[in-house]
């Protein structure tokens, strides 16, 4: 390790913009599951989910919610533990 300036026009993490590649990318597809799920827990989309109708035995608006949530936890786990 030299313990010198990086060269002009480049950072210290070899990226010419700039930006290191950090928790960003991360950051951005947990505010789009955040807002996937606003989107599928949204009152109007429930509603289609709320007649008559089952879905393994459930009423099909709780069949509807449990799946959904339990697929948002899983996706914000990969999310989560993924790598870059």
């Amino acid at each position: 390790m030299t313990g010198g300036p990086a060269p002009q026009g480049h950072k210290a993490d070899g990226r010419e913009d700039g930006r290191d590649a950090g928790p960003a990318p991360r950051r951005d597809r947990l505010i789009g599951l955040f807002l996937l799920a606003l989107l599928l827990f949204n009152p109007p989309l429930l509603r289609l989910f709320g007649g008559d109708g089952a879905l393994f035995g459930l009423p099909s608006l709780y069949a509807h919610t449990l799946l959904v949530w339990a697929a948002v936890i899983a996706a914000a786990a990969l999310l989560a533990e993924r790598r870059g």
